[in-house]
């Protein structure tokens, strides 16, 4: 009687392959991310990586092909795998983003994301404000209640909300790439709330300035719009600049 190879030692016979593949897949980009394994530096061999996580080989393979179609591993051979450096991750890879949480924040990364903000959403504000239905403004309107409701205290619920009101002037701008960018930096902008918001200042003034966007975008004011927006993402950046200067400071 032939054996199924294919099934792991250490993974319950009832798990689809699917489920096993995706399990080790997330597991290996976790510790990519953190640094757990180095840039440039080597991946334990297949075998070890197959004994260690209780899988057989196609499983293991189709994990350490789908990390390089996101550019964080190359494989060669007589080379073996090695971590990319990270310029070449797809960091709005969904999957990507998604191992970003509960691990520490690339600083780097979240100035690039801010550095992208001020040249998207501005524009996207500017739309909106000529662009957004009735629908649309009730959305943002809805998303700007809910940051207002949220208690200070409360990080998780004020980035939720924050999140939402800055997806929903996205798709009020009705242009199908910005739209499109609400479910690959949605939870990019959230990563990067955890270390601008955390030493927001003034919670206050960023409620205020979230509500002068919105009142612009109501009136039908596309500069204003524009330029509030851009004011608004300058707070985020100074939260930044303050967090890196005390994350120094403590080092």
């Amino acid at each position: 009687m032939s054996v199924n190879t294919d099934k792991p030692d250490g993974e319950p016979a009832h798990r689809p392959a699917s489920f096993v593949r995706e399990r080790v897949m997330g597991e290996l980009g976790r510790r990519i991310l953190s640094g757990n394994y180095k840039q440039n530096g080597a991946l334990p061999t297949e075998a070890e990586l197959c004994k260690e996580f209780g899988v057989s080989r196609t499983p293991m393979r189709e994990a350490i092909k789908m990390l390089a179609a996101k550019g964080l591993i190359v494989s060669r051979q007589r080379a073996g795998t090695r971590v990319q450096e990270s310029s070449n991750w797809n960091h709005l890879d969904p999957d990507v983003i998604k191992w970003m949480n509960g691990i520490d924040i690339d600083p780097d990364f979240v100035r690039g994301l801010i550095e992208a903000r001020q040249a998207i959403e501005p524009a996207a504000a500017r739309l909106a404000a000529m662009r957004a239905t009735s629908k649309d403004l009730a959305m943002i309107e809805v998303a700007y209640e809910a940051m207002c409701a949220a208690p200070t205290s409360d990080l998780a619920a004020c980035a939720d909300a924050d999140v939402a009101f800055h997806a929903s002037i996205l798709r009020a701008s009705h242009n199908p790439i910005f739209a499109g960018l609400v479910s690959l930096i949605g939870q990019s902008l959230a990563n990067s709330f955890r270390l601008t918001t955390s030493v927001s200042q003034s919670y206050v003034t960023t409620l205020a300035a979230h509500g002068d966007v919105f009142e612009a975008i109501r009136l039908r004011q596309p500069e204003i719009a524009s330029e509030r927006m851009r004011a608004l993402i300058e707070i985020a950046s100074s939260d930044f600049v303050r967090h890196s200067a005390v994350g120094a400071a403590k080092s």
